[in-house]
């Protein structure tokens, strides 16, 4: 247990510096005036896979965690160029803490940039969805069929199984590409917001009414493709405006009697069983008719497992290419584990679950089965040396490789009789040292 009493104000090195350096003589009592907080925020830093600094305000160098020296060679009493941050941050950025009041010093945190996962409108695409499911196969084809076509499409899957990802290839396949793909999560809005947020409105429609209106979704998305995620929480009155849009091709903003075209799409999702919701009275048969015209189920992670593997491989490289480090693997138990798991959150879980054991891990070359929660070491768990992967199963994997790259006529074709990427195939042959 960390007790603030008993703690430096800062790291040894720093505080010592503060004591004796001549070129900061102004800061050499100033670790005495301040709050323990950040006694434990530095303590903290020392043992933090994150890069955490502290710099003056000409640019001295007053602290570095252990990370951030080893990684911009960031050592204490270093004076910066004006320029450092484009020198040596490629690919990070900083974020600069707020401490609440005026310091001596300014601390940051570097931070790797997301930009190397996040996508463009552009980058999603059938090619990028990955899947060793025939269940998901046939109804990727069925997908297909819908990015060709201008009908409206339904989507069903629980949540997190890559309903928009899926409504996002669509769109980026079809004809409508160049235009605008707007999303909406119905569920997210505020029931008396959804008509405004979808229909717009004319000032003074309302109480609080922007001066000179506003368009809405249908409007903004025009000549493109409407995403509607979580239709089923749609009222029954709002559903009615909906079904007069989908008809008639025009939309009224609230307060106003002019009707413009529309060109539009129409993509709907839901995680509820819809046609109980038609049968039960609790959504209009008329409106599941129109939206219904092309239906795409997506298979949740348990019905499809044979996805988990390839997906937590993905993640990883992900993660470790964002970080600049960390492990590059999951051993056998672990996968044992995540094949075991049910997965209520489907794939937004198991990717939720491969960053944390991936922070767990990063010291190590290996996510283990030690880095998934307790709780499932405990209910799934199966015995392992902590850090090092089973012996007999990297044998087992080893000669099932080599098998697969004896009968197969090129690596592509064994990477699919293996159920695993190309590229992971690579990988698996370097570190099992397959020739």
């Amino acid at each position: 247990m960390l007790h603030n009493d008993s703690l430096p104000l800062f790291p040894l090195s720093l505080s010592t510096a503060l004591q004796t350096d001549p070129m900061i003589p102004a800061l050499r009592h100033a670790s005495h005036s301040v709050p323990n907080w950040k006694s434990l925020l530095f303590a903290w830093a020392e043992n933090s896979q994150e890069c955490l600094i502290a710099l003056s305000d000409e640019r001295i160098v007053l602290f570095a965690n252990k990370r951030a020296q080893e990684r911009f060679s960031l050592v204490e009493g270093l004076v910066l160029e004006e320029d450092w941050e484009q020198e040596r941050l490629t690919n990070w950025y900083l974020e600069e803490l707020d401490l609440g009041e005026k310091t001596w010093y300014r601390l940051f945190l570097i931070r790797p940039c997301t930009s190397v996962l996040s996508k463009t409108a552009s980058s999603y695409s059938f090619s990028e969805i990955h899947t060793n499911s025939p269940l998901y196969q046939a109804q990727l084809h069925t997908a297909r069929i819908a990015a060709q076509s201008l009908s409206n499409t339904l989507l069903l899957g629980e949540t997190g199984c890559g309903k928009e990802v899926l409504a996002r290839a669509i769109h980026s396949s079809s004809s409508r590409k160049d235009g605008p793909f707007l999303a909406v999560n119905i569920a997210a809005l505020p029931r008396e917001l959804i008509a405004s947020e979808l229909f717009g409105y004319t000032e003074g429609a309302f109480t609080g009414a922007k001066k000179g209106g506003q368009s809405g979704k249908f409007e903004a998305a025009n000549g493109g493709t409407l995403f509607l995620d979580e239709i089923g929480e749609m009222s029954m009155e709002l559903q009615v405006l909906l079904l007069r849009v989908l008809e008639e091709r025009k939309v009224t903003r609230l307060g106003s009697h002019e009707e413009k075209p529309l060109d539009i799409r129409i993509i709907a999702a839901t995680n509820r069983s819809i046609e109980e919701e038609v049968r039960n009275g609790q959504f209009r048969a008329d409106l599941y008719y129109r939206l219904n015209i092309l239906q795409i189920r997506i298979p949740s992670l348990r019905e499809r497992k044979e996805d988990i593997a390839t997906l937590a491989d993905e993640f990883l490289q992900q993660l470790h290419t964002q970080y600049a480090g960390g492990p590059t693997s999951i051993c056998e138990s672990a996968l044992a584990i995540l094949q075991q798991h049910s997965w209520p959150g489907n794939i937004r879980e198991l990717r939720n679950i491969v960053e944390r054991a991936f922070l767990h891990a990063y010291g190590d070359s290996w996510v283990t089965s030690h880095h998934l929660p307790s709780e499932w070491q405990q209910q799934y768990g199966l015995p392992e040396a902590p850090g090092e992967p089973l012996p007999l199963l990297r044998e087992l994997e080893r000669q099932t490789i080599q098998q697969a790259i004896t009968q197969a006529p090129s690596i592509s074709a064994a990477a699919k009789k293996l159920g695993i990427a190309r590229s992971t195939l690579y990988r698996k042959m370097e570190e099992l040292g397959i020739g």
